[in-house]
């Protein structure tokens, strides 16, 4: 139990062993006191928010934000501010942090950002366009840190001046600015002695973000405090985060009971009973649907007969005919994700976006169909076997597993539901459930068969859709796990990117819809709901269905869980 005091007894008060709560006690009162007799005001006590943000079953001290397989994800936004937000719940409003504003050149082919002029790492040293450009040209010279895909756009970086930062774009790039919502300015007084950027843990991390110092560390629990520096204290009013160890959604519903953490992003069953009900006046939820899951295999696997299956639409066509997508909603979702029926895999969200021409006959393969998607295969070529199990065209054995990180207990059932579906229509699928940081190497090396994942949605949609299916981002990134690539595609990403307009822009992604549904990259299933649950009990501001102004969960693709906490009080 976090927090909780592990021995009843502690000094001999002359009467016998005083409880441990009744020491305490008699020592507050003591301590306030002396403080009213004195006239000394008590100092307030320290604000601790208690949250939940990954499941693991041991931390590992890791905040290096270029390692996206390793790093703790209360490193972005809490350690390294972003430099422009843009919040998704507000059109894409920009909400400016590190830098105050941003300016494209008149032929586009270049963008100066303004940065906050005074701001200071966590050590105390002065943070400026120096640093920025080196972040950037570390990007440049080493793609291993390029999280962002800057050597896709950026050709060169200047510095005029301390506060001025001009990037140089190898083309008309007005994405660009979105593109950078993910990029942590890192300290170059730093991490120019750092041989290896990518293997650096940076367990002492200098940071420019609200919570910079590590206090406490354990595999069991880490603490992060305030950054003495930080430019924005005046809004900051949480002192420290306390991230207690979990390993999955089994050990979070042990431990609510307890009444110990206040912001969560986890999938429970039956909330209101498991979560609500154990504390109807303060614990409460907010779950719109969010981004879209899909079935991605390995098109580039070194598995002979994995790479013919994978690689043949028909196969995945099958394959999309095999899943129960209601009952991986309504059994192991609890009904809190919606069924996605369009092979675009458009998310409800962007309904605005839909591109009717995208759909309609396209949209056949997403009918739960055994009986068709046996014929699909017939008609292919691929034969069953005297075990059941079929093989390639060219006689090759099918044998692959479907990983979904330990712990993730609804994607476990998802996964165990369509292997179901798979072996009903003679694919030998199986399901494998690795540690979550394991489970991210493998999508980052590629030495998976094929991954249930969501994808990272934006202030529009294309975002998500070029950074798992565009050639560039291509296994760079653990959303873009099938490592698909499509030079059709490809010059319809160039293009939406070039232009200048949201006429434009609809026109393209109307084009990207139907490349999609035609060519069928990976299998989408449903849309997972906001993990995001919330306690009153301590802390007041939090983000409600009936103040819907930002994405409210604690997860590190949400940039803005920054300014969720800084809306944050404790209770008084």
């Amino acid at each position: 139990m976090l927090g909780r005091l592990h021995s009843s007894k502690i000094v001999d008060s002359g009467r016998g062993l005083l409880s441990r709560r009744h020491f305490f006690a008699f020592a507050g009162a003591a301590v306030a006191a002396l403080a009213f007799a004195s006239g000394v005001k008590p100092a307030a006590a320290e604000s601790v928010l208690a949250m939940h943000i990954e499941e693991q079953t041991s931390w590992v001290q890791n905040f290096n934000p270029f390692d996206l397989g390793g790093r703790r994800q209360s490193t972005m936004d809490f350690i390294y501010e972003p430099l422009v937000i843009f919040n998704d719940y507000d059109s894409g409003k920009p909400i400016f942090r590190l830098a105050t504003a941003y300016k494209f050149s008149d032929d586009l082919k270049s963008i100066t950002y303004t940065l906050r002029d005074g701001v200071k790492w966590s050590d105390g040293q002065p943070l400026t366009s120096a640093d920025m450009k080196y972040t950037l040209e570390l990007m440049l010279k080493n793609p291993a840190v390029d999280i962002v895909g800057v050597s896709e756009s950026v050709a060169s970086v200047e510095a005029p001046s301390p506060t001025e930062i001009k990037i140089n774009l190898k083309d008309v790039d007005t994405h660009f600015p979105e593109s950078l919502a993910d990029f942590p300015v890192v300290p170059e007084h730093i991490w120019k002695d750092i041989k290896d950027p990518l293997a650096f843990k940076n367990e002492k991390p200098v940071g420019s973000g609200p919570m910079t110092e590590i206090r406490r560390f354990t595999p069991q629990v880490y603490e992060q405090c305030r950054n003495p520096n930080y430019w924005d204290a005046a809004e900051l009013h949480i002192d420290c985060l306390k991230l207690p160890q979990i390993s999955g959604n089994d050990q979070m519903l042990a431990l609510l009971p307890q009444g110990e953490m206040d912001w969560i992003g986890s999938f429970l069953p039956e909330i209101d009973k498991t979560y609500v009900g154990l504390d109807k006046d303060h614990n409460g939820y907010w779950q719109p649907p969010a981004e879209t899951i899909a079935f991605e295999m390995n098109l580039k696997t070194d598995k002979p007969g994995n790479s013919e299956a994978f690689n043949d639409i028909a196969f995945r066509h099958a394959f999309s005919l095999a899943m129960d997508r209601t009952s991986m909603v309504d059994i192991a979702g609890f009904g809190y994700p919606v069924v996605n029926l369009h092979a675009s895999g458009l998310p409800p969200r962007f309904d605005s976006w839909r591109n009717k021409a995208a759909e309609g006959d396209k949209d056949v393969w997403m009918a739960y169909d055994i009986d068709k998607a046996n014929k699909v295969l017939d008609d292919a070529g691929y034969k069953k076997g005297a075990d059941g199990f079929r093989t390639t065209p060219k006689g090759q054995p099918i044998n692959f597993v479907i990983i979904v990180p330990n712990g993730w207990t609804d994607w476990i059932d998802a996964v165990q539901i369509a292997t179901e579906g798979l072996r009903k229509i003679g694919v030998n699928a199986s399901v494998a459930t690795p540690e979550y940081e394991q489970w991210q190497k493998q999508l980052l090396d590629g030495s998976f068969d094929a991954v249930m994942n969501s994808r990272p949605d934006g202030p529009t949609p294309f975002r998500g859709y070029y950074q798992t299916l565009s050639t560039a981002f291509a296994g760079r990134i653990v959303h873009a796990d099938s490592r698909y690539s499509n030079p059709e595609l490809d010059k319809v990403f160039d293009a939406y990117r070039k232009a200048t307009t949201d006429e434009e822009r609809k026109k393209l992604f109307d084009q990207v819809q139907v490349i999609i549904a035609d060519n069928f990259p990976v299998v989408p299933v449903f849309n997972g709901p906001t993990w995001y649950q919330y306690s009153t009990k301590r802390f007041t501001g939090w983000v409600t269905k009936d103040e819907p102004v930002m994405n409210p969960e604690n997860h590190d693709n949400n940039r803005m869980r920054l300014m969720h906490l800084l809306r944050l009080k404790p209770v008084q």
